[in-house]
Formats: structure tokens, C-alpha cells, sequence
């Protein structure tokens, strides 16, 4: 399947995944969609990414003002599950704050 992410839905996927529990396949198996959707060098530079150390916690900022173009992504059904999973059973979400990102994304994978 195809999807096609934005810097913010690859970021806070990105995280998500990086969040999850599981044993070391599904951890590897993880690793390798997010070193698929992670930004590279310039994009991170392009929206001014910046990891901070919070509660020794990291986490990602970025200027919301700045944007990179979309890019498509291909995901096995395998791929596809561990997203739909990961994204199901997340408790941490803000229906007014994540819905610019996350109603997209799921949209895209439930259709």
C-alpha cells in the first residue's frame, strides 16, 4: 500500500512507533519503517528540527511555519498492520491537536 506522509505525520509516526512495546523481530521490524520515513538531513534542516532532552525523555520540535513536499511511501501489508496497531492502540492523542496529521493517516489506511 501507499501512503503519502507529510514532515509532520512522518515525525509524530515516526515517534509513535518508536514508543511501542514488542519483542526484538517486531522492534527490528519497526526500526525499518521508521528509518524509512525518517527525515534526512536537509528536510530536517528545511523545517528546523531540533531534538531537546526533556524529563530525560528526547523529543522533536520543528518550526510549524516551514513545510517539505509530501513523498509517498511504500508499506507490505505486514508494514501496514504494525502502523494501523500502533496507531489503535495509542492513548495519548488530542482530538483538536493531532487531528491536522493523524486524520489523514488514518483515512489513508482504513480506505
Amino acid at each position: 500500500m501507499k501512503l503519502t506522509l507529510d514532515h509532520t505525520q512522518r515525525l509524530n509516526l515516526h515517534a509513535l512507533l518508536g514508543a511501542q512495546r514488542a519483542d526484538v523481530g517486531s522492534i527490528r521490524a519497526i526500526w525499518a519503517i521508521q528509518d524509512r520515513i525518517a527525515l534526512d538531513a536537509d528536510e530536517e534542516k528545511a523545517v528546523e528540527l531540533k531534538r531537546e532532552m526533556v524529563a530525560g525523555q528526547e523529543r522533536t520540535v520543528w518550526n510549524p511555519a516551514l513545510s517539505i513536499p509530501l513523498r509517498e511511501f511504500e508499506f507490505s501489508d505486514a508494514e501496514i498492520a504494525r502502523i494501523k496497531a500502533a496507531l489503535e492502540t495509542w492513548s495519548a492523542y488530542s482530538a483538536s491537536a493531532d487531528r491536522r496529521w493523524l486524520e489523514p493517516l488514518l483515512n489513508g489506511i482504513t480506505e
